[in-house]
């Protein structure tokens, strides 16, 4: 009986050890049966130099208990060999599904860059004329090109698709199956390739009416005539082509994909690209809803007539980012760092920009509703013309910032503690403020008096040019 439990707690103890070894590499495997093979040759020759010692017919059980002792020592080495053996071949499996990955993306970098997309030829219709020295001959010979791809037999009732539409089918079904790609399902090499291609794929896809928006800024710079319609520079038109482009099944497939590491679930994110690579990221009219871009580098970004909704853009760096013409609602930007960015035009809507580094930002014309700017910094910015409706300024600091007294007043904004120069005071205002007739601004006491009362009404601190507090302390 005692034997059995003994032989129970033994098969107990290999059965743990098999489950633990399961998970290991084959090298330690290998060790492992090699450190079993000595503990029991060591035990075997013991035992084998006892039993030769007490056993009369010693010659005949040691040579026995010797090809006992040469098997045991023979099983790691036969581990080895099988360890190199099954190494060897995981070795050529991998080689072999790295070469195929390798193919597989080649094939789709062709597919979503475009260069299977055959050519569309257009109609058109020209005239050669030929004539003799002495004009008495003239000849016309007509030619015509057609458009082989791009046009629809007119004899069928029905839709069909040219052999131009099967190659954008293919295009798009090309930047999905390059999904796993970008996440690193097939490895860490192809992460960056993949994400190179989408950048550069978005960036074809708009180039166009990037390019016809910046020859027109040119045209305005220059001060060119008006009646060159090449160089008149219509945004709106502008816009309406960016975002429609970025609503097309390509737009939707681009923003599916490179949106993806970021939503919730997901373990990867933007954040473990190179800096570099995010900078001078071409997004303009992207669509994107509820994804985390948090903690991201977007240096130079280019988010012009560009759709967030729900986005989390928290601590973000999005230095002199071309926003214009945006639509940004509900989007948390706490932290984020917009100095210098273009947000001319941009309709902000309950976004919160609490603590928000904004200095020297354009907000030309910007429709602002609901929005918290709470602790933000606002100097230099450009609030000319920007519509301000409910905006929690409280804390804000709008030194040297070029801003309207009724702009900013309107439909009672939180101004407490907000931070304003004597100088902005002065030209910004002190004229549109002052109703009373009585309101001096002569000696230093008498504007000390004023800019005190203005504090007491607006809860808005005043500054001197060297950063002092001069009123609301």
């Amino acid at each position: 009986m005692a034997k059995w439990n003994i032989w129970k707690k033994i098969t107990k103890t290999i059965s743990k050890s098999k489950v633990r070894l399961d998970g290991q590499s084959n090298a330690v495997k290998v060790l492992c049966a090699g450190a079993m093979s000595v503990i029991i040759f060591v035990l075997a020759y013991f035992v084998a130099i006892k039993n030769s010692n007490s056993s009369s017919n010693s010659n005949g059980n040691s040579v026995g208990y010797w090809n006992f002792i040469i098997l045991i020592v023979s099983a790691p080495v036969a581990f080895v060999i099988w360890h190199f053996r099954d190494e060897n071949n995981r070795q050529q499996i991998e080689n072999q599904r790295k070469d195929i990955n390798l193919k597989e993306f080649q094939k789709l970098s062709e597919w979503v860059s475009g260069a299977h997309l055959p050519e569309i030829k257009t109609v058109s219709k020209t005239t050669q004329k030929s004539s003799l020295k002495d004009g008495a001959e003239i000849t016309e010979q007509p030619t015509e090109q057609s458009e082989e791809y791009a046009k629809r037999p007119d004899t069928t009732d029905f839709d069909t698709f040219s052999k131009h539409d099967g190659a954008i089918a293919l295009q798009i079904s090309a930047i999905y199956n390059l999904l796993p790609f970008f996440r690193g399902d097939y490895g860490e090499s192809f992460r960056l390739p993949a994400f190179n291609l989408l950048k550069s794929a978005w960036q074809a896809m708009q180039q166009e009416s990037l390019n016809r928006l910046l020859i027109g800024e040119i045209g305005q710079e220059n001060e060119k005539s008006v009646e060159d319609e090449d160089i008149i520079l219509d945004e709106e038109s502008v816009k309406y082509e960016v975002t429609k482009k970025a609503k097309s099944p390509i737009g939707v497939a681009l923003t599916y994909v490179l949106s993806s590491l970021n939503q919730s679930g997901t373990k990867s994110n933007l954040s473990e690209f190179p800096i570099e690579l995010l900078a001078n990221l071409c997004l303009a009219g992207i669509d994107i809803f509820g994804t985390d871009l948090s903690r991201l580098e977007l240096t130079e970004i280019n988010l012009y007539g560009a759709k967030l909704v729900k986005v989390n853009l928290q601590n973000s760096v999005l230095y002199k980012a071309d926003m214009r013409r945006s639509y940004i609602a509900s989007t948390n930007l706490q932290n984020a760092m917009l100095d210098s960015s273009d947000l001319t035009r941009t309709l902000l809507v309950r976004a919160d920009l609490t603590g928000a580094q904004l200095v020297g930002a354009n907000l030309t014309q910007a429709n602002l509703i609901n929005i918290n700017l709470r602790n933000a910094n606002l100097q230099n910015a450009v609030l000319i013309d920007a519509k301000l409706s409910e905006v929690n300024l409280q804390n804000a600091d709008l030194r040297s910032a070029e801003f309207e007294w009724k702009n900013l007043s309107q439909n009672n904004n939180n101004l407490r503690y907000a931070k304003i120069t004597v100088n902005d005071f002065v030209r910004r205002i002190y004229r549109e403020w002052d109703k009373e007739e009585n309101m001096k601004w002569s000696s230093s006491n008498e504007r000390l008096h004023v800019m005190q009362k203005f504090f007491e009404e607006t809860g808005i601190q005043i500054f001197d040019e060297e950063g002092n507090i001069m009123v609301g302390k």
